[in-house]
């Protein structure tokens, strides 16, 4: 207790003792002696002045300019509140309202200048409840819930219950938890109180959002890695499919063109099929199906083992990524400004074409009859190409809400020029995202999200063009106008095209329309189960529209034409769930989920050409006569059951299993469901006492999972007898069977095994290990039929692939403190075999390209082609490989020819990637951060099959040339050991036809990105009313280091490079406001 000399003295001085056991005396007898508030509320006090100074201390300032004392107990936290006063001739009473202000106490004047201090008298309550985690719905044990302002505490045990008594209905609880944010509530008149805890941005790759379910890296069976949206946003890339590149193990990003409307190919544990699709399914805010803008993306989860995928069934082969967008919190409402602009320009890599003097010297030194003033003729096609293109992004969002209600409202504009003039891509979107609670059981979420994108291509040929032009024929003439090539006195390139001129007066024109709505209900029937049904459906529309002029080459032969194309697509989704989640005696956690999912798809195009079109005219009814015209209509469906089963014990020890039968409408009428299941099981060893003890293991698991899944990315037909009805006979319209009836063909299926360890030291290092080997059987093909069979293939299940590797995530604090230092890294590597063909079969060539084949035992992706041997030093000549076989096939030797038809077709390489992965390095000090993310890929090797026009040795005259590359020659005389053979007008031998002479390594080093960002203090912020701000500047794609003698590396997961649209160099300044 807190007294003074005056009280001490009214009971026998130096009795601290007695003062405390006769506290309640003393107020019995004050209330009858208690003075009037009259005389109290008129005393003054001169002069008062205090700065962040307690209440007690201020009671000590009063009691030396004044006759009064204070009594009160040590232990009311309220008594210490900082304050700041600065009062002259201000009464005692308005002085003590001030400084008692929003706290619990109250206090009485009694005789003698006593004031004595008192809690306010309110009535305590008891509130109980229960923390799960607002993402996964899983229990939270060990959060702490503490009364604020106060030493009342209490933890969740383990299925998330806490009990606390408050000291009153204006009391606020504070639950709090490592990886979550805090949350405050007011206890009010509430006896039950269940709470939601929102996990920390910093720790969201520790959530991983399964699609129909949600859980933790603690709790995973199966291989999934997150990435979160912050970290997808670090590139100027405009979609997410791009962003993703190098940040995932095991899964390959290969942009094949550098064109901003190209979408990359996406490879999950390589490629496991042959001519169905390949790439992964997508699933969006828990139902399959949609992309959203980039800038509404929460984050991405990767999920890659059969008992991650198996919920997905025949449409999770190739993997699942499960998008998440983002919702509204309770709160403040928060407004999100963001953008970014920057340029972007070519990066030639160790390409360049000749210019009119090395073509000309080149030619003439090989017979060539030129003229000599076409010597000094140089026009540099590659600058007239491309640009130095600009690019720009703003996004503008606001989100917020109560603990009833919560939005996310967001807007983006994007647009990015291409550094090929005359293509770019313009995106407007929009999403609204709600949450309601309609009661403590009943819940409702609503999402609509509209994108429409516009691309354009008007680049009439010039990529073709910048390559082949000759560098002899002018682009302008006296003029400055773009010369007309079938008009041009002299032109001497072959194709006699002049993309300038072509570009005044074509175009193509593609403009993209998607909208979707999605309601989800979601009811807890018990504290253990709930029901949800979500349902969505989706509009999209595209529409194509392409003009050729009469004043240029592609439209002079039809007095100009013009062509339109539409296609409108709706689809509609249901998924229904009933998911359960118990907990025995606070050991045996048990959860699971039954559902059912229906889906249809319509879809309805049609196209038509006409020709003989008035200049500036581009409506089909201007056109005089139809070229063309065609349409489809196609209808899919899809029926769903599917049932997963978890348990764990203590939290140690898991099990995960999982049962999907899939129906389509695309397979046989005999095989049109199929059945797909999946085990897991993970140990966390670190949870064993024996673990415990050591103080440097913080996390040790281990996991196994083995399942299968399916791939129905076939033609919506292939199985089906179907009649074309687009001929006629003796002019009436007519039908004919043009694709054979298949009741047998099936699903592909995928055999998954996965073992994974995850590991996590001193808090600062954490490694994941996985070990994977998937077999994908019954796979699709379209076998050749012979011409008298009416039908030219006919589609069957016939061959089998495997994938296996290794996957390694390393993520580590290498320092911590006022400097800090953080390393990320991926890398992935995959071995591909073919392990079985249809008929017995020993290969088959690719019917498109003709550059592989597939054989058993070797890589799907293998090229098949004659091998290169080099130049023949005595006259310069071309030398491929030729076999020496025996009676039966057997191959004994090898020798050199310099016919190309004789020499030996053979394997000569692969187009998959030995290994790829990335790191990211982010530095930070103070409001400082730098990062820097390298991308790579290794072993696998690039057909060049650009180099079969520009390094033809002569084949292709009237197209120019690329300059040979570092530590490349040509031959010129006997003796010469050259990498090139003699240049020979109209070629040297087939010299430049397909072979491993064009097959080069495409491995490759880069340099992604680097960002460095500085944000605001915040006491500048604070002046202008600024949450936070952060201002950024960086690049991507800097730099490359690679031996690859094109314009660009990077190719898609077929590894061919042909005239390929190079990706850009770009750099980019930034800027984000929270308000």
């Amino acid at each position: 207790m807190k007294s003074t000399a005056n009280l001490a003295a009214f009971f026998c001085p130096g009795r601290k003792f007695l003062l405390m056991t006769k506290l309640t005396g003393l107020l019995i007898f004050g209330s009858f002696l208690q003075v009037s508030a009259g005389a109290f509320a008129q005393d003054k006090i001169k002069e008062l002045h205090a700065e962040n100074t307690s209440v007690k201390e201020v009671f000590k300032l009063i009691e030396n300019s004044s006759n009064y004392r204070f009594f009160y107990n040590e232990n009311f936290t309220d008594l210490n509140k900082t304050v700041t006063i600065d009062v002259k001739d201000k009464k005692i009473n308005d002085i003590l309202k001030l400084l008692i202000n929003s706290t619990n106490v109250t206090y009485r004047v009694l005789e003698n200048n006593l004031v004595v201090i008192t809690p306010i008298n309110t009535a305590q309550v008891k509130v109980t409840g229960y923390v799960t985690d607002a993402v996964t719905k899983e229990p939270l044990p060990g959060v702490t819930v503490a009364v604020e302002g106060t030493t009342i505490g209490a933890v969740t045990d383990a299925t998330g219950k806490y009990t606390i008594t408050a000291p009153s209905e204006s009391s606020v609880l504070v639950f709090s938890f490592i990886g979550y944010t805090p949350q405050k509530l007011v206890v009010g008149s509430r006896q039950e109180i269940n709470v939601k805890l929102d996990g920390d941005t910093k720790k969201l790759e520790e959530v991983v959002v399964m699609g129909y379910t949600t859980t933790t890296t603690k709790n995973l069976t199966g291989a999934a890695q997150a990435v979160s949206g912050a970290k997808l946003k670090d590139v100027t890339a405009g979609s997410m499919d791009k962003m993703l590149q190098g940040k995932v193990s095991g899964v390959f990003v290969g942009n094949s063109s550098g064109d901003p409307a190209a979408a990359p190919a996406i490879r999950i544990r390589g490629n496991g099929t042959l001519t169905a699709g390949n790439s992964p399914l997508v699933v969006v805010d828990g139902i399959i199906g949609g992309l959203p803008n980039p800038s509404d993306i929460e984050s991405v989860t990767i999920l890659k083992d059969a008992a991650a995928t198996t919920l997905y069934g025949a449409r999770a082969a190739n993997g699942v990524m499960v998008i998440t967008t983002k919702r509204g919190k309770a709160g403040k409402t928060q407004v999100n400004f963001r953008t970014n602009v920057g340029t972007a320009h070519l990066n030639t890599g160790h390409f360049h074409l000749m210019n009119g003097t090395e073509l000309y010297d080149l030619q003439t030194a090989a017979g060539a009859k030129l003229d000599p003033s076409l010597r000094n003729i140089n026009t540099n096609w590659q600058k007239l190409a491309f640009q130095n293109a600009s690019n720009q992004n703003y996004e503008l969002s606001t989100s917020g809400g109560n603990e009833k209600t919560k939005f996310y409202l967001g807007g983006n504009y994007y647009k990015e020029d291409g550094i090929l003039k005359g293509t770019g891509v313009e995106r407007f979107s929009a999403r609204l995202n709600l949450d309601h609670n309609i009661t403590d059981k009943f819940r409702v979420t609503f999402n609509v999200a509209g994108t429409q994108t516009s691309d354009k291509d008007n680049s009439n040929g010039s990529l073709y063009q910048y390559y082949t032009n000759l560098p002899w024929d002018k682009a302008y003439n006296a003029q400055g106008k773009p010369v007309n090539p079938l008009t041009a006195d002299n032109w001497y390139g072959r194709d006699m095209t002049n993309f300038l001129y072509d570009q005044q007066y074509n175009y193509t024109k593609n403009k993209r329309q998607s909208l979707e709505a999605l309601v989800k209900l979601e009811y807890d029937i018990t504290k253990w189960l709930t029901f949800s049904t979500t349902n969505r459906a989706q509009y999209y529309h595209f529409n194509q529209e392409s003009n050729g002029d009469v004043r240029t080459s592609a439209g002079s032969d039809d007095r100009g034409n013009l062509y339109n194309y539409y296609q409108d697509t709706s689809s509609y989704i249901s998924s229904n769930l009933l998911r359960a989640r118990y907990t025995i005696n606070k050991k045996h956690n048990l959860d699971g989920l039954v559902g059912a999912e229906f889906q249809q798809t319509h879809l309805n195009d049609i196209n038509a050409k006409g020709k003989g079109i008035i200049q500036g005219v581009s409506v089909l009814d201007g056109t005089s006569a139809p070229m063309s015209i065609g349409g489809s209509k196609v209808d899919r469906a899809f029926n769903s059951y599917f049932v997963q089963a978890n348990y764990n014990y203590a939290y140690k020890y898991y099990f995960t299993s999982s049962f999907r039968r899939d129906g389509s409408s695309k397979f046989g009428a005999n095989q049109q469901y199929g059945n797909f299941y999946a085990f897991g099981a993970s140990w966390a060893i670190s949870e064993e006492n024996f673990i415990k003890q050591i103080k440097a293991i913080t996390n040790l698991k281990l996991r196994a999972s083995y399942g299968t899944t399916g791939n129905a990315e076939i033609g919506d037909y292939s199985a089906i007898g179907a009649y074309a009805i687009n001929t006629q006979y003796n002019g009436f319209p007519a039908a004919y069977q043009s694709i054979y009836n298949v009741p047998n063909l099936s699903w592909e299926k995928a055999y998954n095994t996965n073992i994974g360890i995850d590991l996590g030291l001193f808090n600062r290092i954490n490694l994941t290990l996985e070990l994977y080997q998937k077999d994908n059987k019954d796979l699709l093909f379209n076998v050749p039929l012979p011409g008298t069979a009416g039908y030219s293939y006919i589609s069957q299940n016939i061959g089998s692939v495997r994938n296996k590797g290794i996957e390694i995530n390393l993520s580590t604090d290498n320092l911590v403190g006022a400097f800090k230092w953080s390393t990320d890294f991926n890398i992935g590597f995959n071995k591909n075999k073919v392990t079985e063909l249809y008929g017995g079969k020993d290969q088959i060539i690719d019917p498109i390209s003709g550059y592989f084949v597939l054989r058993q035992g070797q890589d799907m992706r293998s090229f098949y082609m004659r091998k290169w041997a080099g130049v023949d030093p005595s006259n310069g000549d071309p030398l491929w490989e030729k076999l020496i076989t025996d009676a039966d096939g057997k191959v004994t030797g090898k020798t050199t020819t310099n016919n190309y038809n004789d020499a030996s077709l053979q394997i000569v390489g692969t187009a998959t990637p030995k290994f790829f992965g990335g790191m990211r390095n982010t530095f930070s000090y103070k409001n400082f951060q730098l990062s820097a993310f390298l991308a790579f890929v290794s072993g696998n090797q690039v057909y060049n099959n650009t180099r079969e026009l520009m390094d033809n040795d002569g084949a292709y005259y009237t197209y120019n040339m690329m300059e040979l590359d570092n530590g490349w020659s040509r031959w010129q005389k006997p003796g010469d050991n050259a990498t090139h053979p003699l240049f020979k007008i109209k070629g040297n031998k087939n010299s430049h036809k397909p072979s491993s002479r064009f097959l080069e390594d495409g491995s490759y080093l880069r340099l992604r990105n680097v960002n460095l960002s500085y944000t605001l203090p915040k006491a500048w912020l604070d002046r202008v009313h600024i949450g936070n701000a952060r201002i950024s500047i960086g690049g991507d794609n800097l730099w490359t280091l690679t031996k690859f003698s094109g314009l660009d590396p990077e190719v898609d997961d077929r590894g061919i490079n042909s005239i390929k649209y190079p990706s850009s160099t770009k750099w980019f300044a930034g800027l984000e406001i929270n308000f």
